[in-house]
């Protein structure tokens, strides 16, 4: 029996990769030092469908996604809650003073207290509770509240609602994503931004946190643009990420890494002498042509219809 898609609820589906779970443990905890055992008691392998309407790809089984004491581990990381991306940049440039706006999993809050400077409502919602007080006490209005929750009292309220790094974390995305554009006033803004899987910082190598329980889902440009006939949206605008200063270390290692166990397979004992000189070209000519690589994120604005009604 295929399994149906989380996006579409249809079983045009197909199976494209297979992970063991003892593999997904082992990688969160050398290289995170954390423990995600819990989520996978019973289940011995993650498979990863697509979804052949949209190309949404998606981990299965679906109950594996991250708690609030998951990310409560994350935070020890300096890099998990940045203040301020990319994203955040080209979304402020898009709301107007006058939009009331809405956040959906705004962490701490960063980027809604700026725009309040700017003039326009804002409201977070935040699963991660010591991310609501946090923000709270920097007198930010945060929610500790879904966005399926939150629409029940704020139908058609927002001009803009904005979601960073956030629905490649849901598994029921169908219902998160029809909510949100339920929130949204005829004529409003949807700003998503999601990993890029279609950058090679992404596919060349398995990411730890591109896998559950972090990650339910995997987006790219094509998904994006597909999901559109599904929810009553249009595209507007769609940006990609130039590899930023804070991920051009890892793309540096990356790169030197697979040039390193090419020139071993074929050079043997003289890769060793070669391999410092290379790395120093490698090092100069990422950090030089960073602008013209593609980065981590993708991020698409739409349009909500004026007049859409989706079945209940």
């Amino acid at each position: 029996m295929k399994i149906r898609s989380p996006l579409t609820k249809l079983r045009n589906t197909e199976l494209v990769d297979v992970l063991d779970t003892s593999f997904i443990i082992d990688c969160y905890k050398k290289q995170l030092n954390i423990d995600v055992g819990r989520f996978f008691q019973g289940i011995r392998e993650i498979q990863i469908y697509k979804c052949l309407d949209s190309g949404y790809r998606f981990y299965y089984p679906f109950n594996t996604s991250g708690d609030s004491k998951f990310y409560e581990d994350l935070e020890k990381f300096s890099w998990y809650y940045m203040d301020w991306k990319w994203e955040h940049e080209i979304a402020s440039n898009i709301i107007e003073p006058k939009d009331r706006v809405l956040e959906i999993g705004c962490g701490r809050g960063s980027f809604i207290k700026k725009i309040q400077q700017k003039g326009a409502g804002c409201i977070g919602l935040e699963l991660n509770e010591n991310a609501v007080l946090y923000g709270q006490d920097k007198k930010v209005k945060i929610l500790n509240e879904s966005i399926q929750n939150h629409v029940k009292n704020n139908h058609e309220g927002y001009d803009v609602v904005c979601s960073f790094q956030v629905v490649e974390h849901i598994a029921k995305i169908k219902e998160f994503l029809q909510a949100s554009v339920d929130t949204l006033k005829p004529g409003g803004k949807l700003i998503v931004s999601v990993p890029n899987n279609n950058s090679f910082i992404i596919l060349e190598n398995k990411l730890i946190l591109n896998m559950p329980p972090h990650h339910m889902g995997l987006w790219d440009i094509n998904s994006l643009i597909n999901i559109q006939q599904f929810f009553g949206l249009r595209v507007k605008y769609i940006h990609i990420e130039p590899l930023q200063w804070y991920h051009q270390g890892y793309a540096k290692d990356l790169l030197n890494l697979k040039l390193s166990e090419k020139m071993h397979n074929k050079l043997g004992f003289l890769a060793n002498i070669l391999q410092n000189p290379i790395a120093k070209i490698v090092n100069f000519n990422v950090a030089t042509m960073s602008p013209y690589i593609n980065g981590h994120t993708i991020l698409v604005v739409y349009s909500k219809f004026s007049r859409y009604n989706h079945e209940k």
